[in-house]
């Protein structure tokens, strides 16, 4: 895939995943810290999804501490919004591996 293509690719990501932040938050929180982020963070942030994904494929524990620590270090400005990190999880991953996630909420 050229590098054109596939820039449109993440932009297009970048524009459904915050179609689907708008469409998935709690209807009394406001989803506008969202609006400052970046397709290069958001980019790291689907990475991040990705390996987390893997992870769990493997068979190994991934706890939504863990997800929330790196998710944190990404994009700092996430961790003022209640229930981020389930937010992000929700919307990038697939409903497996985001059941998976939170069966070992504590």
């Amino acid at each position: 895939m050229s590098s054109y293509v596939k820039a449109i690719y993440d932009r297009l990501d970048f524009i459904e995943f915050k179609q689907n932040i708008l469409l998935l938050k709690q209807p009394q929180h406001k989803a506008s810290i969202f609006y400052d982020l970046t397709l290069g963070d958001f980019l790291k942030i689907k990475d991040l999804t990705a390996k987390v994904s893997d992870i769990m494929t493997r068979g190994e524990k991934y706890t939504i501490d863990d997800f929330e620590k790196e998710l944190f270090v990404i994009w700092p400005p996430i961790k003022s919004y209640p229930s981020s990190s389930t937010l992000v999880a929700k919307a990038l991953m697939d409903t497996q591996y985001f059941d998976q996630l939170f069966m070992h909420d504590n």
